[in-house]
């Protein structure tokens, strides 16, 4: 069975990177070609979307803009990375904070601000991520970006922590966001945990851990996640797997089709002859009525996507075409 072209949803756990999810989906389900969305810290969990085979055409034009996190902001220390990772870079008192007073502050940073990526991230000055600078030793700023924060509820407190779920817009940095809230309660802070229950039209509810993607790939009980998708090296005892075709049967149900990871786009549906001609090369349909010049839309023959096409002052055009 072909999962592709699909996302598939993963709840990351804690100490793997992005990359290490990629490599694990890749080799239990015989899919060569699987990409993420976006990356989680290796600290952080929760929603990993994954678009399988030619789905990873598409992910430029998914409608990720507004993501939640639920975190948890330890007060009294901010560290370099802005999470626990890091080292601690400034320390300082915390006072008595009422809910009140906190949720005051929360309030205090809704709507559109303006953020600076932090010296530990992927954003690039002078060709390099800033990662790299840090990491020895060099100052290197990016210049802050738009963003946009639309809600902050503080969903508990103690004496030195805030759990908070924070709903903003893409390019946000909860790393920065918690030292600022920390800041501006009189005190210093990092992200102890990052949860990320959505990211634009996928999830957590919908994930898949890895607890559940090892049993189906497994074929020793009892063995751990770690032991069954890690495959580190090849003196490593490998634990033996279960045939492919069987693990992607298995996670079928947890797959969304482009069309519904795609639902902000509008649709031009076309008979199949129409869609093969339209995969050699022909030109797409025209786009539904209310679609703005330069506005795209998926053309789709029943559920399967096609195309992405625009509206253009010459007609329309295809953007991206995905083979039957």
């Amino acid at each position: 069975m072909s999962l592709a072209p699909s996302f598939l949803i993963i709840d990351k756990p804690a100490g793997i990177t992005s990359h290490d999810v990629v490599a694990a989906v890749r080799s239990v389900t015989g899919i060569r070609k699987v990409g993420h969305t976006g990356t989680l810290d290796p600290f952080a969990t929760g929603v990993l979307p994954l678009a399988l085979g030619p789905a990873t055409r598409l992910i430029e034009y998914l409608d990720e803009s507004k993501k939640v996190y639920d975190v948890t902001i330890a007060l009294g220390a901010a560290t370099n990375t802005g999470d626990p990772t890091g080292e601690v870079i400034r320390e300082a008192a915390i006072p008595a904070l009422e809910a009140s007073d906190v949720r005051q502050v929360l309030q205090s940073f809704l709507g559109e601000r303006m953020q600076e990526p932090p010296a530990f991230s992927a954003v690039k000055v002078d060709g390099k991520p800033l990662y790299h600078y840090a990491r020895r030793g060099e100052v290197k700023r990016a210049k802050p970006r738009r963003i946009v924060i639309y809600d902050l509820e503080l969903r508990a407190m103690s004496a030195d922590s805030l759990d908070v779920v924070i709903t903003c817009s893409r390019g946000t940095y909860a790393r920065v966001l918690a030292d600022e809230i920390a800041t501006a309660l009189g005190t210093a802070g990092h992200l102890s945990r990052l949860m990320r229950t959505r990211s634009g039209p996928f999830f957590l509810d919908d994930a898949i851990g890895f607890d559940r993607l090892a049993a189906m790939a497994s074929a020793e009980p009892e063995r751990t996640w770690e032991e069954v998708l890690l495959r580190r090296g090849a003196r490593e005892e490998r634990v033996k797997w279960r045939p492919r075709d069987t693990v992607r049967e298995e996670l079928s149900p947890f797959v969304r089709r482009p069309i519904d990871a795609l639902s902000h786009l509008p649709l031009a549906d076309v008979l199949p002859g129409d869609a093969r001609r339209i995969r050699n090369g022909s030109n797409p349909p025209m786009p539904p009525g209310s679609t703005p010049m330069g506005g795209r839309y998926l053309v789709v023959s029943g559920v399967d996507v096609v195309a992405v096409a625009e509206k253009s002052p010459r007609g329309p055009r295809s953007l991206k075409v995905l083979k039957a």
